[in-house]
């Protein structure tokens, strides 16, 4: 009977060194496992232990064996490393929070500078406009404000033409004050070196209002010269709609010098030479069909009734006479005036230029010369080279360059004078085939003529043109 109580006490033994030592290796993986695993895979690890494979033999034993202080203390343990996996967490999440804070303070900091830089920029600007700060030069220029303009359209304007800096401040200012509705149509010569509140009051005078504009043409201008001179001094508001009737049939029925005029496509403004250069007064944003007949009647009294003292003949004689005694079309005449009025130095000089011309049309074969050759056709409707438009600059081409092209031009390349048009119609009898012009040390202009080709070389070596 000993002998089996000694062996039952024994076994009790073993199954309870068995059970504590399951116990201990059971904590140590629930410890493991708590850090790479949350506590519900730990928890159920530990409460739900599974039995589908031998090698799960022994967490069911450890589980039959695990009484309630066991697991109470896995429980612990599992919260508390669960506790303390969230601090961790925590404690990183508010060391990134404040980072991300120092950065967006910096951030807003660097912003609310810059911005307060720019509006400093701003209002600083506005302010020496207000007060015309910057705008220290006197000079006077010429607004046009048209039927309709509200308070932005003539900030603009002023700020085009330098009388002002910033339309936008200015507009904002007769908002302000309420001026802008006090600012009648009209044109007005405003210097720029006005404030704000000088030039509002200059405009708001109806004293400085101009309805009629006097405006000087003078000798030589071409078509676009003069619908600039138009547009920008108000005169003609719409320049398009001037260049249009310069080239249309419109002034035939009233004009008869005009209607005569022969159709070429080539031609670029059938009007182009008979804008006769004068002083003219015109409306404020007239009319175009009125501002040309103003050009016409014009010509139309110089053709008609001016009369000229011809030498070789008894009595004057009017231009449309002298025209009418020669082998030449009035707009053949008004297309010699035109490059002669762009080639000579003087009025002296235009007889002599004008038999040169005469001379090639006429006798130009026998000399072995079939064209003008003049400097003056080669950029038509253009001055200059440099007054060709960037974009078409390098591979412009006139048709009416007289260096390629025999005869004259397909029509006038400006407006010329009444004396050019008399030495056109009435040019010195000469040989001359050729000429030049030389600057001397004077800064006179010098006038060299040839008969020859030879001769022409070497007056452009005294001139220094070689």
């Amino acid at each position: 009977m000993s002998d089996m109580n000694s062996k039952n006490n024994f076994e009790e033994e073993q199954v309870e060194l068995y059970r504590r030592k399951k116990a201990e290796e059971f904590k140590l993986n629930i410890s493991a496992d708590a850090k790479a695993d949350d506590n519900t895979q730990v928890f159920e690890r530990a409460s739900k232990p599974k039995v589908s494979t031998a090698q799960d033999d022994s967490s069911n034993e450890i589980t039959s064996f695990s009484n309630e202080n066991t697991r109470a203390q896995i429980e612990r343990d599992s919260k508390k490393a669960l506790k303390a996996e969230k601090k961790e967490a925590k404690k990183v999440k508010q060391i990134k929070s404040g980072r991300n804070k120092k950065i967006y303070r910096i951030a807003w900091l660097l912003i609310i500078l810059i911005l307060s830089a720019v509006m400093a920029e701003f209002f600083v600007s506005g302010f020496n406009d207000l007060f015309a700060v910057n705008r220290t030069q006197e000079e006077v220029v010429t607004v046009i404000v048209a039927k309709g303009d509200s308070a932005d359209d003539i900030a603009k304007k002023l700020e085009s033409k330098g009388v002002v800096d910033s339309a936008m401040f200015f507009s904002v200012f007769l908002g302000i004050t309420g001026k802008g509705d006090e600012i009648e149509p009209g044109v007005y010569e405003v210097a720029t070196n006005k404030d704000y509140l000088g030039v509002v009051n200059y405009m708001r005078n109806i004293d400085n209002r101009l309805t009629t504009i006097t405006l000087q043409f003078t000798e030589g201008m071409n078509i676009l010269e003069i619908a600039d001179k138009l547009y920008d001094s108000g005169v003609t508001a719409d320049k398009e709609k001037f260049l249009q009737l310069c080239n249309s049939s419109d002034f035939d029925e009233d004009y008869e010098f005009i209607a005569q005029i022969e159709e070429n496509p080539d031609r670029l403004y059938k009007l182009e030479g008979y804008l006769f250069p004068d002083t003219y007064e015109f409306y404020v944003e007239e009319d175009p069909a009125l501002t040309i007949s103003r050009f016409l009647d014009n010509f139309d009294r110089k053709l008609n009734e001016t009369k000229l003292d011809i030498p070789g003949l008894s009595e004057k004689i009017t231009i449309k006479d002298l025209a009418a005694r020669s082998s030449m079309t009035i707009d053949e005449i008004v297309n010699i005036a035109s490059i002669v009025q762009g080639e000579a130095a003087n009025v002296e000089d235009m007889y002599n230029v004008a038999s040169v011309i005469e001379n090639r049309l006429e006798r130009g074969a026998s000399m072995d010369i079939y064209t003008l050759g003049m400097d003056s056709t080669q950029f038509y409707p253009y001055s200059s080279y440099e007054e060709i438009p960037e974009d078409i600059r390098e591979t412009f081409h006139s048709a009416y360059e007289t260096y390629d092209s025999e005869g004259l031009p397909p029509g006038a390349i400006c407006s010329p004078g009444l004396d050019a048009i008399t030495a056109a119609v009435n040019p010195n009898a000469t040989n001359y085939f050729y000429f030049c012009h030389g600057a001397g040390a004077d800064g006179e202009i010098t006038s060299y003529y040839a008969e020859t080709l030879l001769q022409h070389q070497a007056n452009l070596a005294a001139a220094g043109l070689n």
